[in-house]
């Protein structure tokens, strides 16, 4: 009996954390929630016995998976702030690291010398220009570079930023002349659920992420890009609560059946 109440308290503190993290991180731009899943212990069927004689044996916690539902794109008045319709993460490299990070959190801002850089301070990485005309993103990570726009050409500043839905970045100079840029780099995996997440919407590859494959946004099994828009996070207020008191209930349920054992067994050794 107390093997059971413990692992019904265990799976229902284990929920309510998930829970308090996603609520904790759903005005954060890009952050895709988790989810919890539970199966029963011990066999609920067997040669000998019909369902009904089955005794359960508490509750054990599977795998928690993260949600890689789409969230709603928040429109913003900042060229810069960048948002993925469909699949893929945005490549960002901290200049102090050698691993890139994934992340779908748009919100880039151009530093002192036109580097885009997201609020830790990492750069954005795109496929470089070949004989100054746009180029196809590279299929290797370490091809990429750092998207730098630059903010003066002949001394004329910067008049007009494009970043157009398939990732191409060019710019503008005091005239309707623009001038390529890069070609902003996504990155795909065949499990996105086996990623680590680093916080503040980033992830880094792991061995169960799968096979990375780099492309343009409006490539083939890759999602749109949209300038001036970020991606809010997929957490629904409404179910999270509603989950969080189930899982509430649950907790002091098994408490009051603990409570009950214990008062049950201190009589019959009295």
């Amino acid at each position: 009996m107390f093997s059971l109440i413990k692992s019904g308290m265990a799976t229902a503190m284990h929920e309510l954390s998930v829970v308090s993290n996603n609520i904790a991180n759903a005005n954060s731009n890009g952050f895709k929630k988790t989810l919890v899943a539970f199966t029963e212990l011990g066999n609920r069927f067997s040669t000998e016995q019909v369902d009904r004689s089955q005794a359960g044996q508490g509750a054990l916690l599977t795998a928690s998976r993260r949600s890689d539902g789409q969230g709603s794109i928040i429109q913003t008045d900042t060229k810069t702030d960048l948002a993925i319709n469909g699949n893929g993460f945005f490549i960002i490299k901290n200049p102090q690291t050698v691993t890139p990070v994934f992340t779908r959190n748009g919100t880039f801002n151009l530093d002192e010398a036109g580097y885009l850089r997201d609020p830790s301070n990492a750069l954005l990485l795109g496929a470089p220009l070949v004989d100054g005309d746009f180029a196809a993103v590279p299929t290797d990570i370490d091809s990429l570079q750092p998207i730098q726009i630059p903010l003066k050409k002949e001394d004329v500043p910067m008049s007009d930023l494009i970043i157009e839905p398939d990732g191409k970045i060019r710019a503008s100079y005091g005239t309707d002349l623009s001038y390529p840029i890069s070609t902003l780099a996504l990155g795909i995996f065949s499990n996105n659920t086996g990623l680590k997440e680093l916080g503040g919407g980033g992830y880094s590859r792991t061995d169960r992420s799968g096979v990375l494959s780099f492309g343009a946004p409006q490539d083939l099994g890759f999602g749109s890009l949209i300038s001036g828009g970020l991606e809010a996070s997929n957490v629904n207020i409404t179910d999270e609560l509603t989950s969080m008191i189930k899982a509430q209930q649950q907790f002091n349920g098994s408490a009051r059946l603990m409570q009950a054992n214990s008062e049950m067994v201190q009589k019959l050794t009295e």
